[in-house]
């Protein structure tokens, strides 16, 4: 069994004030960015938004945490949140005062109520200074712009209810991203050299501005403008350390405190020396990012590939120890937990999507491991194993880690990361290099060498690292993705959505007339092109908006291609471009043609009447017939190729129509086979479903069989699985897999499951991911949360603690399969 390290006395303390928290919404951010507005009201969009960001990083308060070797923050208090009033949302939370939602307590804060999963607060002159902007951002937010206007079929879109584009909701919910910004730019270039590109050009193009040398003007300006904001930050960071060390009386904390200021006051300028300026600049960008309002970046990228080289150096000539170098990398991921603001931008608690994305998940998915992008070797090294050490040992559910293994991945670091498993469920994602790189060439026309140097993002989107802008969940998530399940229904009732009786443009007729089965796909396959293209066509939209309004200047300095270009990465300056969706749960439809054949078509077993009639009444008088098909028919994730085939087609089917769409932008829309905890969110509005499944219960999970329907074993699961090709899916794909914890309990055990992935994975498998959790401890975890506080679990695209998950969320992990080895 693997050894694992202590933990240092600071970090224990920094990650019980973590799990501790009650996070305190503040407005200092809202309230400077409204007086820059105000002042720039008429400053184009491409520059206000570097001018937004540079007063926000001279004017914040920045904090340095006794505790903290790393430094950076978004808001007054640690672990608190700010507001992006231009992103809507500033005025939401002074109405859920007024309305008396939240209470005034002893403490002098104003706080949420004690049933919502998420504990939030908010002191009464921050909640005066948001209730005073309220009025001037009436009319001026970005949604308020996307709302003045949409295309024809956007109704439609809406009132079907098959997307989470809906009738009220907000068109631009959150700012665009989804990649993997350039952390190798910031650590091994630097602000200074980046900032005299933009400015030596704009030097050598006064008054001869040509053709597109005004859109690159305005490019470098922004760029002089973002990196000033940095540069300033980061020096304000290193007066902050000086301050602390003047009144520090403990010598060693003193001497730790004068180090980090001469790093901050270095990196904001020049490229990185050390491991902790490594680490630090990794980190604070992460930070500016974030305060320019770029909230779902969702990468920290191959963080032990850009930092091992400093960490060698810095242990060859004695500046620092194994010891010293892995408290750093606790506290990199503990400042990661910390950056954690309650959900969407603007949203207190993060509202009805907190189901759905979880607590605590800021989606920042680190990868480590893979092969080295020149060579081809595997590129492991101290750092990757440090980084399992830091989830293991702290019990971190997030980030989220994504392992890359390859043919010659050790078996030591095998044999960890399937150890770190059982201690923190679904961590790490094992993503296999084998399919993943050709995938890449394959599907998004990357280099071997820049394919060899995938990320993964967010949930389990597969990005370049530093290239890319690869919007892998859509230009303004979440408009990426459609409901299958709901199209199923729909296929087989004459195109009417039965859980709110709206009837589409397409009529497709109804099961009972379907004389065939290929009738009954057919329907399906019209349905699922026209939402699918449906989607992509507001999301096309959506990208002019982003475009225009909310560029992204501060991102595209570190990205390959855009400083080169002089385009910004949402104007198409990266070096790739491509943006996709996912398709969650297809299992479910899948089975559900399954039993529509094996019953209807196959074994006659019941009329198309009688199964649709007992579909439409929820099963309600047809529990017989429901459990004749739920123990009776083939089912995806069972190695049986009559439920395989219809897998394979419905994913084909799906993939087929991701490949007729594109933007200006990008010419690849990707598809994509993960999601988050939205197989929940998207059953409470499923009618229920001809595989026996109930209405607003939870669909199959990402790319994972229909809970409980694979009893096979996991060997089973892997060949199920393979019924489809995996590098067709570059935006992602997700299995789950729940294993009883007495699988690993023996050394052998891990032997197993290891030799069991790495067979799956030869055969064509791109990812696996695993809960080690038995039944009995969920129901446990249930009836006495206290004593499992810190029992993490992975739900699909996020893991969790599994008491702060809500109660449908639990039920969905308890209901999924346990499998033995």
């Amino acid at each position: 069994m693997y050894q694992f390290k202590p933990i240092s006395e600071r970090m224990q303390r920094m990650h019980q004030l973590i799990r501790d928290r009650v996070i305190q919404s503040d407005s200092e951010t809202a309230m400077i960015t409204t007086r820059c507005f105000q002042a720039n009201e008429n400053l184009i969009p491409y520059l206000r938004r570097p001018t937004v960001l540079k007063a926000i990083c001279e004017q914040m308060t920045v904090r340095v945490e006794d505790f903290e070797m790393l430094v950076g923050n978004t808001s007054k208090n640690f672990c608190g949140t700010g507001y992006a009033p231009d992103w809507g949302g500033a005025g939401l939370l002074p109405f859920v005062i007024e309305s008396g939602m939240w209470t005034l307590r002893e403490d002098g804060l104003y706080h949420n109520p004690d049933d919502e999963e998420l504990r939030m607060s908010i002191a009464p002159e921050d909640y005066e200074n948001l209730k005073s902007i309220t009025d001037y951002w009436k009319g001026r937010t970005y949604n308020d712009i996307a709302a003045a206007w949409q295309p024809k079929g956007y109704e439609e879109l809406c009132r079907m209810n098959v997307s989470a584009t809906l009738k009220g909701a907000p068109l631009l919910m959150m700012p665009s991203g989804h990649l993997t910004p350039g952390f190798k730019k910031i650590i091994n270039v630097g602000y200074g050299a980046i900032r005299k590109q933009a400015q030596d050009w704009l030097d050598s193009h006064v008054n001869n501005l040509m053709g597109e040398d005004v859109n690159k003007n305005l490019f470098y300006t922004a760029a002089v403008l973002s990196c000033a904001a940095a540069t300033s930050l980061l020096k304000r960071y290193s007066e902050k350390c000086l301050e602390k060390a003047a009144s520090c009386t403990e010598a060693k904390r003193r001497a730790e405190l004068e180090s980090m200021a001469d790093s901050l006051a270095w990196i904001s300028e020049n490229p990185c020396r050390t491991f902790r300026e490594a680490c630090q600049a990794a980190i604070t960008y992460q930070y500016i990012l974030r305060l320019s309002f770029i909230g779902d970046i969702g990468s920290f990228g191959r963080f032990d590939q850009y930092t091992w080289p400093f960490l060698k150096k810095d242990l060859e000539e004695g500046r620092l120890g194994m010891g010293e170098a892995q408290e750093i990398v606790d506290c990199f991921f503990m400042k990661i937990n910390s950056m954690y603001g309650g959900g969407v931008i603007g949203v207190p608690g993060g509202g009805d999507l907190i189901k759905i994305i979880g607590i605590g998940n800021t989606y920042l998915h680190t990868t480590i491991g893979g092969v080295d992008p020149k060579t081809g070797e595997d590129a492991s090294n101290p750092v990757t194993s440090m980084v399992l050490e830091s989830l293991a040992r702290l019990s971190l559910h997030d980030p989220t880690i994504s392992l890359r293994v390859n043919k010659n991945t050790p078996a030591e670091l095998w044999a960890l990361a399937l150890e770190t498993s059982t201690k923190v469920g679904g961590l790490p994602l094992l993503q296999n290099d084998e399919i993943i790189i050709p995938g890449t060439m394959k599907e998004l026309g990357f280099t071997l060498e820049d394919a060899r140097d995938y990320a993964i993002i967010g949930c389990q989107e597969i990005t370049g690292s530093g290239n890319d802008y690869s919007a892998a969940n859509g230009v303004a998530p979440p408009h990426s993705s459609i409901h299958y399940s709901v199209l199923l229904d729909m296929a087989i009732n004459d195109g009417k959505n039965p859980f709110n009786g709206e009837q589409c443009s397409i009529h497709t007729g109804y099961l009972y007339d379907m004389k065939s089965f290929d009738e009954v796909k057919e329907a399906w396959r019209i349905l699922a092109s026209y939402f699918i293209k449906a989607q992509v066509s507001l999301n096309n939209y959506l990208e002019y908006l982003v475009q225009y309004h909310t560029p992204h200047p501060m991102l595209s300095i570190s990205l390959d291609g855009c400083m080169e270009s002089g385009k910004d990465c949402t104007w198409g300056g990266a070096k790739y471009n491509s943006y996709g969706g996912t398709a969650t749960g297809l299992a479910t439809v899948a089975d559900s043609l399954t039993a529509i054949k094996y019953m209807v078509f196959d074994k006659k077993l019941c009329t198309a009447r009688e199964l649709y009639d007992a579909v439409m009444a929820n099963w309600e008088g047809y529990e017989p017939l429901r459990q004749q098909i739920i123990n009776e028919v083939p089912h995806f994730g069972n190695a049986d190729p009559y439920a395989d085939e219809q897998m394979t087609w419905v994913i084909n089917t799906y993939y087929n129509t991701c490949k007729e769409c594109y933007s200006t932008r990008a010419k690849i829309f990707k598809a994509g086979l993960y999601g988050a905890a939205d197989h929940v969110g998207q059953g409470y509005t499923t009618w229920a479903t001809p595989d026996g499944r109930l209405a607003g219960t939870p669909i199959a999970d990402a790319a994972s069989p229909v809970q409980s329907r694979d009893i096979n074993g996991p060997t089973a699961v892997f060949a199920s699985s393979l019924c489809y090709d995996h590098t067709k899916f570059m935006d992602g794909v997700c299995l789950n897999i729940r294993l009883h914890p007495t699988a690993l309990s023996r050394d052998d055990g891990i032997i197993k499951l290891r030799d069991m992935v790495k067979t799956y994975m030869d055969n064509g498998g791109a990812e696996a991911q695993f809960n080690v959790v038995s039944t009995e401890a969920l129901h446990k975890a249930q009836e006495n949360p206290d004593q499992y506080r810190n029992l993490v679990v992975r739900i699909a695209g996020y893991s969790a603690y599994f008491v702060e998950l809500t109660r449908d969320c639990q039920n969905d992990l308890i209901s999924r399969h346990e499998n033995m080895i």
